[in-house]
């Protein structure tokens, strides 16, 4: 795809935390160092191509429901990384939050960034009450005990031969975020329910077919294009697809999700308003990094 508006929702959405963290403590210094970080902001982009299908909403409001999910996917990289996990050293390019800092600084830095998500959004003025709560809770439950924290818990339980359904695995940790990043421009409105459920499930499939390319590219790919280390997988006995199915496997079965994804778009949306949408479905499958 062309990478111009994934550039232009980067834009928006770093300018946003800019003007959130002003930097007057240190740990406002960090929360900047891995939130203004160089990222191709994915999730972001598909709030605003989400958002598109949807006349209802405002750009404002997708710029803090953009933030908040990029907010929210970088205090989960941030408690990732970190030593009692997978111990990397390398995120976006540059050291990680508590190689940078400290261990200590890095979860505060975490924590600070996952409260700092619910903020922009409670506080926006461009979000409407009914809308903030139903957001809030997708979030939640996306990120909580039922979503990314028990995939990641499913994830270091694999790496002890504990637990072996990988395709879970990558639903919870990663496919729930972009799940909700899906939906969430049109969570609390009622005229909005039947693409709900058509924009859930593909949320779904592109979140599996987007981890399904990570583990690709981790095994095939050097750590300076995918600006982290490309040997994590292996020195953690991760379970991933390309362990379970080897690589051209996982290929096929990302670019089948992907493509059945863009199909459901074209026969259920206006074309032209899902182009972005679309755009983003074929972009997870052929990315390099």
């Amino acid at each position: 795809m062309s990478l111009s508006f994934l550039s232009e929702c980067k834009v928006k959405v770093l300018n946003r935390i800019d003007s959130l963290l002003p930097d007057t403590s240190k740990i406002i210094s960090s929360m900047r160092y891995s939130a203004l970080a160089d990222s191709k902001c994915i999730r972001a982009g598909l709030i605003f191509a989400s958002g598109k299908l949807n006349n209802e909403i405002s750009n404002s409001a997708l710029i803090d429901m953009a933030t908040s999910i990029e907010l929210m996917h970088t205090y989960s990289l941030i408690h990732d990384d970190l030593p009692s996990m997978d111990n990397d050293h390398i995120r976006r390019g540059q050291p990680t939050s508590h190689i940078k800092f400290n261990e200590a600084t890095a979860i505060l830095t975490g924590d600070a960034l996952q409260a700092l998500a619910y903020e922009t959004i409670v506080s926006s003025s461009a979000i409407n009450q009914v809308q903030k709560i139903s957001s809030i809770a997708a979030l939640t439950k996306a990120c909580g005990h039922q979503g990314m924290i028990l995939g990641q818990q499913y994830d270091l339980d694999a790496e002890d031969g504990n637990y072996d359904d990988i395709q879970k695995i990558h639903e919870l940790k990663t496919g729930k975020l972009i799940q909700v990043a899906m939906t969430m421009p049109h969570l609390g409105i009622e005229q909005q329910s039947n693409q709900l459920i058509v924009l859930d499930q593909i949320g779904k499939d592109l979140g599996l077919a987007f981890q399904i390319m990570d583990d690709v590219l981790e095994a095939s790919s050097d750590s300076n294009t995918l600006g982290k280390s490309n040997q994590s997988d292996l020195l953690n006995k991760k379970l991933t697809y390309v362990s379970v199915f080897g690589k051209q496997e996982s290929v096929n079965q990302a670019k089948t999700l992907s493509n059945a994804c863009i199909e459901k778009l074209e026969s259920s949306f206006n074309k032209q308003e899902a182009a972005d949408l679309i755009e983003l479905a074929k972009f997870m499958v052929t990315r390099k990094s």
